[in-house]
């Protein structure tokens, strides 16, 4: 029996996009875990069990009772994510029964296509709102990182880090080099996205290989390769089999990597799996490995007990930041879309919003969706500035920065427009290690210079969150 007390949010189902909305943000499933969700929704408060729905879900297919759990897994950590729920501190959307199966605790609405409620799209005059907020992106969705994508399919290195900070568009980037490498007319890699996230075991990280691999099943069947051709009850060997067969057909396999983060708690677990990783993503032929994390990967740069670190051969990283202007334009604009569908936005307003933004592909998806809803700016600016989702991605990647950067950016948030020699003069540093440490807050969208050369607080939301922060004594 479920023995504690939840106020259960409710969350908002859109099938035609496949997206998820709760009290704190969207997000969008990957479509079988939005069929999972839905066959759980369909029955509410019911005990579903694991045969029934792996029945529903993949008829006639045969899969493995982990990609049931992993599809429950990004269930749980998404609606768990959007759950909004004032002063409950876990949030579990579905409940495990042992040997019987799962029952969903939330409440489900589902949004159908052709409902009765009203949507932009419904009014006459008023294209479908067309931004997209906490979801990855590709294709026509995805704007930008020109510089980046160069870098990781036509650059020398076959090791790549895509360093950045939350909700900066590290997923969207990966699958958009998956995207375009697929549709390729003169394909050179073969693209597999490897999500590590709940690997916490080498067991766990073979599973969501086995998943990724059941994810690339279509495009690896049009080269004549089967799953069981590559699918090994060891991950190296069925690493080792695939990168031989796509040798074989000239294609070079690229690991797009998310999450990996999740090494931290791996190399704790297992020690010895990080050296055998690091061997075969270095193995330099016919494989390219791209890492995506947040700084705290770094703590693998620290590791003692390995005859090299981990990210050695990985660094430098390439950063992924704020957009260029022209990207930021483009976005807010929605250029790739057809003249009917894009919003109408004055010159002023695109300028007022990439300047509280920065440029930030985040903020500006998420300002442009709330201003074209609110009809007015201002009121825009404000709901984003309150937005307990915005605060909790701010108040994540703050904490993650040392002591040391942390003091430097507090130190520019209470003198704006302070230069170089004014910040050294704060803290005892040399000129190599200061240096370094601003140009990582630049790289990571913390800070930035004016034409003047002084260095500013990268946008409004962020200066005024820390601004809250440092008046209530938080940071």
């Amino acid at each position: 029996m479920h023995s504690e007390t939840h106020v259960s949010p409710k969350f908002t189902v859109d099938s035609r996009e496949g997206t998820v909305a709760g009290p704190g943000g969207t997000v969008r499933l990957e479509p079988k875990v939005m069929d999972v969700l839905t066959v759980l929704g369909n029955h509410p408060g019911k005990v579903v069990s694991r045969a029934e729905l792996l029945d529903a879900v993949w008829p006639n297919v045969v899969v493995t009772d982990h990609t049931l759990s992993r599809c429950i897994y990004q269930l749980r950590h998404q609606l768990g994510e959007i759950g909004g729920i004032t002063g409950q501190t876990e949030y579990n959307p579905i409940e495990t029964l042992p040997k019987r199966g799962y029952r969903l605790l939330a409440t489900v609405e589902t949004r159908s296509p052709a409902g009765p409620a009203m949507s932009r799209a419904d009014t006459p005059g008023m294209a479908p709102i067309p931004f997209v907020v906490g979801q990855w992106v590709r294709g026509d969705r995805f704007y930008g990182r020109t510089a980046q994508i160069s870098e990781i399919l036509d650059g020398s290195r076959n090791c790549i880090w895509l360093l950045g900070t939350r909700r900066i568009g590290k997923t969207s980037l990966l699958k958009q080099i998956e995207y375009i490498t697929d549709i390729s007319p003169n394909p050179r890699y073969f693209p597999v996205f490897w999500d590590f996230q709940g690997a916490d075991t080498s067991a766990e990280l073979h599973f969501n290989f086995a998943d990724a691999l059941l994810d690339a099943d279509e495009r690896l069947e049009r080269l004549g390769i089967g799953l069981p051709d590559v699918e090994a009850e060891d991950l190296f060997v069925s690493l080792g089999k695939l990168q031989h067969r796509l040798r074989a057909e000239n294609l070079t396999l690229l690991l797009l990597c998310d999450e990996v983060e999740e090494l931290i708690k791996l190399h704790r677990n297992d020690p010895s799996l990080l050296r055998k990783l690091r061997h075969v993503m270095q193995s330099r032929e016919g494989i390219r490995t791209v890492l995506a994390s947040t700084i705290r990967l770094w703590a693998l740069a620290e590791q003692q007990d390995d005859t090299s670190p981990f990210l050695h051969g990985f660094t430098p990283p390439l950063y992924i930041e704020r957009l260029t202007d022209d990207e930021a334009r483009a976005l807010i604009e929605q250029t790739q879309l057809g003249p009917l569908d894009r919003p109408r936005f004055a010159a002023a307003v695109v300028d007022s919003i990439r300047h509280h933004c920065d440029n930030h592909p985040y903020l500006l998806q998420l300002l442009c969706k709330r201003f074209l809803e609110a009809d007015e700016l201002g009121d825009a600016i404000e709901q984003v500035a309150t937005d307990r989702m915005v605060s909790h991605f701010f108040a994540v990647d703050f904490a993650m920065l040392s002591e040391i950067e942390g003091d430097i950016v507090r130190l520019i948030a209470r003198q704006s427009g302070v230069d170089n020699n004014a910040i050294r003069e704060e803290f005892a540093l040399g000129a190599d290690a200061f240096e370094g440490i601003l140009r990582r807050l630049e790289n990571l969208g913390f800070i930035r210079q004016n034409a003047n050369r002084q260095f500013l607080l990268a946008n409004y939301f962020f200066r005024r969150w820390l601004s809250q922060q440092t008046k209530a004594g938080t940071t």
